[in-house]
């Protein structure tokens, strides 16, 4: 983090914790911000690709007004180049290699071979653009040696370190300058930082955390947190006369979890529970007598319209394998199909173009896909294979009737139980009724946004 990057202590609604950066916490952060929340968010485990007001634990230490701009590492530095300029995300071709050895690339991840042996594996954050987050570099036996995380910013921030055997040992963190500032043994649990002219011992994440909140001077605030592991250990760490507040967003478990009990019993400093999956409230109401704890709270969405009612329908795939395409074409005649792919389309999907009704886009363009979104009005979860341009998610913040059938689906948050079926038959049923009753569209669509818990901002202001 460079001098000038290091941010301003801000308000004072508190702090936001939490463990990873995943969608559920994309969510509540988003959720939290739109009611307008002045205070400080916090990610313990960054995966390097952050929004502006969401800081990073390790990373925070990485910063150091004391350090001149000479102190540089070489051997970072020496990375920069393959086409990739400073401050942009790297594209797959752009990571540096030895003289000979090569990179391929799927949709899905990279490949760096020398000759016949693998020796990198590049795994994406944004499928996509085949944007880099991480490179697994392997030995002569294929064994992992050490990861490098690259940023949104295409800088190598971060190395995990493994033994012989393959497994972590240790791992660090860089400045702008590719010094080493953090490091993290994950043997001793052991953290050293070296900034602003000194090194400190850290026996713990916890210990991090904690000193973090000290730093940014918001330490006795109410911690808002995600996970009942180091985010719950901090909140316990740090007195508040408003307490805490847990948010629970994982599925439903047959049982509640030890560090839960203990906030059931009252020993901790957590004072509320809102819970962000229905299945999960319901599953913990039942297994728990002390039921006023608990509240549901799902998130606040932005949709970008509303239904309109057409009769288009979108399909997103990369495989040629959709269930009952043929059933859903025949059967429903009176409706438009967008099939789209960001890769090429084999031979037997192409064949469909002979359907009136069928509109098929290969490799199709950003702008194209935001026009079909914004176009078509139901969203069919139908293919084989992972999902692409986070269809299911878009598909629902525009407002589309999403319908899925079991057990191929890829947005399960976002699909209501009432509308996924277990065959393309009774799908067709169900998007004919639509059709003819914008009533039963309209219904469908409610269970939609009941499921995937959709909040208003006021839910939120009270809360904070």
């Amino acid at each position: 983090m460079e001098k000038s990057d290091r941010p301003e202590i801000a308000g004072s609604d508190g702090i936001l914790l939490l463990d990873t950066f995943d969608e559920p916490a994309r969510l509540l952060m988003e959720s939290f911000d739109k009611a307008g929340f002045r205070g400080e968010i916090i990610v313990i485990n960054d995966g390097g690709f952050l929004p502006d007001n969401v800081k990073s634990l390790f990373r925070w230490f990485c910063y150091d007004d004391k350090k001149e701009d000479a102190s540089v590492n070489t051997e970072l530095v020496r990375r920069r180049f393959a086409g990739w300029k400073p401050g942009e995300p790297r594209f797959f071709n752009q990571i540096e290699l030895p003289d000979y050895w090569e990179i391929s690339a799927s949709n899905n991840e990279g490949e760096i071979h020398d000759k016949s042996h693998l020796r990198g594996k590049i795994f994406f954050s944004n499928l996509k653009n085949r944007l880099v987050s991480e490179v697994d570099w392997k030995n002569e036996k294929g064994v992992t040696r050490c990861t490098d995380h690259y940023d949104s910013r295409g800088e190598l921030y971060s190395r995990t370190i493994f033994d012989k055997h393959g497994h972590r040992f240790a791992r660090i963190w860089f400045d702008k300058n590719g010094v080493e500032c953090v490091s993290e043994n994950y043997v001793t649990g052991d953290i050293l930082t070296d900034n602003d002219g000194k090194t400190r011992l850290f026996r713990s994440r916890t210990d991090l955390a904690v000193e973090m909140i000290k730093e940014l001077g918001a330490y006795g605030e109410k911690i808002f947190y995600n996970s009942l592991s180091i985010p719950m250990f901090v909140s316990e760490r740090v007195e508040s006369d408003r307490g805490h507040v847990l948010f629970w967003q994982e599925a439903p478990r047959a049982d509640v979890p030890g560090n839960m009990q203990q906030i059931l019993s009252g020993k901790t400093r957590t004072t509320a529970i809102y819970v962000q999956n229905i299945e999960s409230y319901s599953r913990l109401i039942s297994l728990t007598d002390n039921r006023d704890i608990f509240h549901r709270l799902g998130f606040v969405y932005s949709f970008e319209r509303e239904n309109r009612h057409s009769r288009d329908i979108l399909i997103c795939t990369n495989s040629d394998r959709i269930d009952g395409l043929d059933t859903l074409v025949r059967g429903l005649e009176g409706f438009t199909f967008h099939i789209a792919a960001v890769t090429e389309m084999s031979e037997r999907l192409l064949a469909y173009s002979k359907y009136s009704n069928v509109r098929l886009y290969p490799v199709v363009r950003k702008e194209m896909a935001d026009e079909l979104f914004d176009k078509c009005d139901i969203y069919l979860d139908v293919n084989f294979g992972s999902e692409i341009l986070s269809a299911v998610k878009r598909a629902f913040l525009n407002n589309m009737l999403i319908l899925g059938i079991l057990p191929l689906l890829h947005g399960r948050r976002y699909t209501s139980p009432d509308n996924v079926f277990s065959s393309a038959k009774e799908i067709v049923k169900a998007v004919d009724e639509c059709g003819t009753d914008t009533g039963a569209l309209e219904e469908r669509l409610a269970l939609q946004r009941g499921y995937a818990m959709s909040e208003s901002e006021d839910a939120y202001r009270a809360l904070i």
